[in-house]
């Protein structure tokens, strides 16, 4: 992403390094205008998302991998606090790129939360050591694949001409906006549209983790917001940003169970140790029961 760009928005580079629960992203005051409360945080998150690109050039490590879908999500929650004043159509576009990337990067993050849950238990450990090796060997399949669509994707043209093109249509569009109104107005937005997916989980007799998953969105969606608007919001969010925080925890563990069986089914016979791969299903699908029911009692005890 050019420095002219960076210079423009008037951001200042954060440390990706550095640990923040805003995501690092640089946050917008009391003086910013809406718009440039936009360009502040689109263009932090680009260029962590940048960063983490050309680290996976050269390193493979799951955290990068991690923290490079995240700020993909991120941007996409952005852009739908400020979808109503966006074109629709270049916003839905926009998002559509984010969402390809992201999925690029989980190719393999995917194969790494599931070596991690097989991992963790002691009891199947030993057992299950022919198949950890062969996890590892699709997992460098999965890397290539990541590496060369995202490589070949123009993330950091991608980003400039997303970040570029919106702040265009913001400067006539939230012209006579006040940011702590806008801000307030797209948080409530998005929490009432979390209390409504959380109800209808929560009032679940049975399994039903499509119902949680929209919870797990939602929540995601919720915080990103609350995080980027932090510091012109009242102090009560902070309450809800630390529900969400333990919701989240436990839907995370879930949906990692959930796309972890998943996988191994959908590579039952390409891994071609069907013995093993059913254990390790069999176990998942145990530890999925229980964290099901766990996040249902959270939910109803918090919500």
């Amino acid at each position: 992403m050019s420095s002219h760009f960076l210079l423009a928005a008037g951001a200042e580079i954060p440390n990706p390094d550095a640990h923040s629960q805003s995501g690092d992203a640089v946050l917008p005051t009391f003086g910013s205008t809406v718009a440039d409360a936009f360009s502040l945080l689109a263009t932090s998150t680009a260029e962590d998302a940048v960063r983490r690109v050309r680290k996976l050039e050269s390193k493979a490590d799951p955290e990068v991998l991690h923290k490079l879908r995240v700020a993909f999500r991120r941007l996409r929650s952005l852009w739908w606090a400020y979808g109503p004043l966006l074109d629709r159509k270049d916003a839905r576009f926009r998002c559509g790129e984010f969402k390809s990337l992201a999925n690029a990067a989980g190719k393999t993050r995917d194969w790494d939360v599931l070596k991690d849950l097989l991992d963790a238990d002691p009891s199947t450990k030993h057992s299950i050591k022919p198949l950890i090796e062969l996890i590892d060997e699709r997992r460098a399949d999965a890397l290539s694949f990541s590496r060369r669509t995202i490589g070949n994707a123009g993330v950091e043209r991608v980003l400039e001409q997303a970040c570029t093109g919106a702040r265009t249509q913001l400067e006539s569009r939230a012209r006579g906006l006040v940011l702590v109104e806008f801000a307030e107005d797209r948080v409530s937005v998005a929490e009432k549209a979390l209390k409504k997916r959380v109800k209808r989980a929560a009032s679940q007799s049975g399994s039903d983790y499509a119902a949680l998953h929209e919870v797990r969105i939602g929540g995601k969606k919720l915080r990103y917001l609350l995080e980027f608007f932090s510091p012109v919001l009242d102090g009560g969010h902070r309450a809800v940003i630390e529900r969400l925080t333990s919701v989240q925890d436990e839907l995370g563990r879930l949906n990692d169970l959930v796309t972890s069986e998943a996988l191994l089914r959908e590579y039952m016979f390409q891994l071609g140790e069907p013995c093993l791969v059913e254990e390790a299903i069999g176990y998942l699908h145990d530890q999925k029961g229980y964290h099901m029911g766990k996040a249902q009692e959270i939910l109803r005890a918090q919500w």
